[in-house]
């Protein structure tokens, strides 16, 4: 069952009025959130730590490149084998606005382990980070793996001779564009990246490689990264469904399932015993079914601005493109979906390192000797290095490829074959019970030709571990997984965070929000009540500096106020406080603002007409262009609040 597109949401539930009039997704209404991008959770992990606080621990070099040498060593990899980059000048990011003028000067690095390597470290698809030089900064998405979820961080004062600090970001604001708790990535064909040609060429006048990074390169790359983020997008739904929906019993068959696909390179495994015992619990927990977030934003040409525009106006981002938009779910999943079983086993074999695999590999080789074997032969047809087998079992292939292998009733497999040795993926080849196939041999006398599959039943001993282990609530993840199949874990990562030094927050300053703040608190303190000075902390400091915050800020704060009551395809912005998508943790779209937002326009707009002898109109304000109002904070001072340090100046939204 699939929702349909955000964008053709959006249209229907805003414009037509096609759908529900409380602002519901279409077929997701009574669908539950499988992560809630209304509850972001704790800003400090609950447990455990992010897999770069245990990279960070012995410091954090600089310059960038030397950082994601540093990461590709923790992981085990060399000369860019496991981590993917990208170039993105003119993007979406918090900092979008921070090299104005100077975008191509100054793009922004975006960097995605997407690789696994023979290092203690399992980070493919978990670890991502974003360098914005202007700002001496780095954006870090690092997945958790003890709390299972992604934690959000920033390095600051990443600079050179000087001593970076490493702090958990609010995660108020980064969930309210990361509404998927995990990393959000553009859909094809990535123009805001350097794979789009006109953006390469612009960087190229600058220079060639921007941080160890080229700047002409494919769409392959950013193509990698998104893959990544999708596979990110679903690890938050696979443990859900695990801790919530999955008894026992139902775990040791679904890591049962998910060690033989593995094992296996991938192929068609039997999973109607797990699905009778997985639906029950899915169909108990959610009757209308998981959402799946989304974690897709559209693609957008971020060149598409008339030529006479400059400077930081180059940045602007309409609402129908900002991360702020409510999105849709990519789909629902349900009980009844035959489906459902082999998209949670293909879940959790996600989360098996490849090591691991080899390891359990290298074990099973060990103990083969006491595994049963069965020899199945059957009589072939020869056609030069062309061999056709039909018996005990049917053979396709040639000298070095098994295009087809069905013993009994199993669907066909097909592998690599080296001097009667077949492989799958760089595993030793299985059949589709997991089984080892251990040679396969092709022989002709007197005329006639016979082949011979040598299978040894080892997967039984996998089976009896899985079977036996306490499959417990708390999150899967590789620990849990390698003490279950009897691998070693003395120089696995990351599970101990003793140490580490403790977790630092990026704090909010000390005391009360003072007037006219106060009005402005509940629906706007979550993200500009900050020590951060994007988005505009505005709320922050003594009463002297809130005064001139929002004096400063209130053309801004009057246009997205006003964005509530602007038909969404007129929309320049995306309405503050941003729309909600979610209630009661299920989809939904809100196309009505809280009544004090009301208030709140209306306060501002009076500043306003005091301070311009007219009444504000909005669209008006921004037929010039939203990003040329004047900047939400003035010039970073001495008007600070004590304790509270001041940020590089940037332009603010």
């Amino acid at each position: 069952m699939r929702c349909i597109g955000v964008a053709l949401m959006i249209a229907l539930v805003y414009i037509s009025g096609a759908a529900a009039s409380d602002g519901c997704f279409p077929a997701c209404e009574k669908a539950i959130w499988a992560v809630d991008p209304a509850k972001p959770g704790p800003l400090l992990p609950p447990t455990g730590r992010s897999l770069f606080d245990f990279i960070a621990a012995d410091g954090i070099p600089f310059p960038f490149e030397a950082l994601v040498r540093k990461v590709e060593a923790r992981i085990g990899c060399t000369d860019g084998a496991c981590t993917t980059p990208v170039l993105i000048p003119l993007g979406r990011s918090l900092q979008q606005t921070a090299a104005a003028p100077d975008f191509f000067e100054y793009p922004r690095a975006v960097v995605a382990v997407t690789g696994e390597g023979a290092g203690p470290m399992f980070a493919r698809d978990r670890l991502y980070l974003a360098y914005q030089e202007k700002m001496n900064l780095i954006e870090v998405i690092s997945y958790n793996e003890t709390a299972a979820r992604f934690e959000f961080q920033l390095v600051r004062n990443y600079r050179k001779d000087n001593t970076p600090r490493l702090v958990y970001a609010n995660r108020n604001i980064c969930i309210a564009c990361h509404q998927n708790h995990s990393p959000i990535f553009s859909r094809q064909v990535w123009d805001e990246t350097n794979a789009n040609p006109k953006v390469a060429e612009k960087l190229s006048q600058v220079r060639e490689r921007f941080y160890g990074i080229p700047v002409h390169r494919g769409i392959d790359l950013p193509d990698i990264i998104d893959k990544a983020t999708d596979r990110a997008n679903l690890i938050g739904v696979t443990q859900r469904i695990w801790r919530e929906a999955c008894d026992v019993a139902c775990r040791a068959l679904a890591i049962t399932a998910a060690v033989q696909y593995r094992l296996s390179g991938g192929r068609i495994f039997d999973v109607s015993a797990l699905a009778q015992t997985l639906s029950p619990g899915f169909a108990a927990r959610w009757p209308a079914g998981l959402a799946i977030p989304n974690p897709d934003l559209p693609n957008r040409d971020p060149l598409a601005f008339p030529p006479s525009t400059r400077g930081v106006a180059q940045s602007h981002v309409i609402a129908v493109f900002d991360p702020l938009a409510p999105r849709a779910p990519l789909e629902t999943w349900i009980a009844s979906d035959r489906l459902l079983a082999r998209r949670f086993v293909v879940g959790l074999a996600d989360l098996i390192a490849e090591r691991d695999i080899h390891d359990l590999d290298a074990w099973l080789a060990r103990h083969a000797t006491q595994a049963a074997r069965r020899i199945h032969t059957a009589p072939c047809r020869l056609s030069g290095e062309r061999y056709d087998c039909a018996g005990e079992f049917t053979l396709r292939g040639g000298r070095n490829f098994v295009d087809a292998l069905a013993i009994g009733d199993e669907p066909s497999l097909h592998f690599s074959l080296k001097n009667g040795i077949a492989t799958s993926r760089g595993l030793r080849a299985r059949t589709a019970d997991g089984n080892l196939i251990e040679r396969i041999t092709v022989t002709q006398e007197r005329g006639k030709a016979e082949a011979t599959v040598a299978v040894v039943e080892d997967f039984a001993n996998i089976r009896a571990i899985i079977a036996k282990f306490n499959w417990s609530d708390v999150p899967i993840n590789r620990m849990p997984l390698r003490l279950a199949l009897g691998l070693d874990t003395q120089d696995i990562c990351c599970q101990t965070a003793v140490l580490l030094e403790p977790a630092q927050a990026d704090l909010e300053p000390a005391g009360p929000v003072l007037e006219p703040g106060t009005a402005f608190k509940k629906a706007c303190g979550a993200c500009h009540l900050t020590v951060e000075r994007f988005p505009p902390n505005f709320l922050a400091g003594d009463e002297r500096r809130v005064n001139t915050n929002l004096a400063q800020c209130a053309p801004r704060i009057f246009v997205r106020l006003s964005m509530w009551q602007t038909a969404v395809a007129s929309r320049d912005k995306v309405p503050m406080p941003p729309p909600l998508a979610s209630r009661k943790g299920s989809p939904w779209v809100q196309t009505v603002p809280h009544p004090s937002i009301a208030v709140l326009r209306n306060t501002v707009a009076e500043w306003l007409r005091a301070e311009t002898g007219q009444v504000p109109d909005a669209a008006a304000m921004v037929a010039y262009g939203y990003e040329n109002l004047r900047r939400c904070l003035p010039p970073a001072d001495a008007t600070a609040p004590s304790g509270v340090p001041e940020r590089t100046e940037q332009s603010n939204q």
